[in-house]
């Protein structure tokens, strides 16, 4: 009965003031739990890649020790985000790298052959869901360089920017296709830094397509984001999307 009795005083106390001290009688105030030790460190969760994607609703704020890409990771309630190595934001560059999760090989992103009425090539966004996101230095001020829900690369009048832009891509038909990529950021301006990227006769056969380009985002480019827009002569499967994004920005 007495060990009872001082077991409910012990978790009265810690539910009183809910705070916890291992190592420490005196947890400090602003801390709900305070660790202390001199000769020994906190050892997070490890996991690679493909176990910490494999998490089922993964809590905002969660974080683990990702061993492929070896850094720490949080779940920002969007996507995962790398603490980064460098463990400081810089003013003025910095650059991130962006994976789809949703496309791959067996469940790709398909291209129609023709657009409306078969009149021209069809023309669609390609879309980058970040299920894994690697962002380093990004400049103190900016929160991503690229926003996976309107699928949007962000940028500000005078930024200088450099992006990669890399997928692989199916044909469906024996017919020669062309594929084109290029940035709409909208208003009178539209569509700029297009790309051709051309298959002969290959279907069903796998080509790796990467591009990388610098650009300058102005104010039109501010006001609507850049997305990427993607359109084929002929029916194309589109998997494994990847974008990575280095910008000079604006000095704070």
């Amino acid at each position: 009965m007495k060990t009872i009795f001082t077991s409910l005083i012990f978790l009265f106390c810690v539910v009183s003031f809910a705070q916890v001290g291992i190592n420490t009688n005196l947890p400090d105030t602003s801390a709900v739990l305070d660790i202390s030790s001199t000769d020994k460190g906190l050892l997070m969760p490890r996991m690679s890649t493909a176990q910490k994607e494999a998490i089922v609703n993964p809590a905002t704020g969660l974080i683990v020790y990702d061993t492929t890409l070896n850094s720490f990771v949080f779940y920002n309630g969007v996507a995962w985000v790398s603490f980064g190595v460098s463990g400081a934001s810089s003013s003025s560059t910095g650059w991130a790298e962006y994976k789809d999760g949703t496309y791959t090989s067996a469940r790709p992103l398909t291209i129609a052959a023709r657009g409306t009425g078969g009149l021209s090539p069809n023309k669609v966004t390609l879309s980058n869901d970040a299920r894994s996101v690697v962002d380093n230095q990004l400049p103190a001020d900016v929160a991503t360089f690229f926003n996976a829900s309107n699928q949007k690369i962000i940028g500000e009048n005078g930024d200088g920017i450099n992006i990669l832009i890399e997928f692989k891509l199916r044909p469906n038909t024996q017919s020669e296709a062309r594929v084109t990529v290029a940035i709409d950021v909208g208003g009178a301006v539209g569509e700029i830094y297009s790309n051709d990227f051309v298959m002969t006769k290959a279907r069903g056969v796998e080509h790796h397509y990467l591009h990388s380009f610098n650009a300058y985002t102005d104010g039109v480019w501010e006001a609507n984001g850049g997305t990427v827009k993607i359109s084929s002569t002929d029916s194309m499967d589109i998997y494994d999307i990847r974008f990575l994004i280095t910008r000079t920005h604006k000095a704070l």
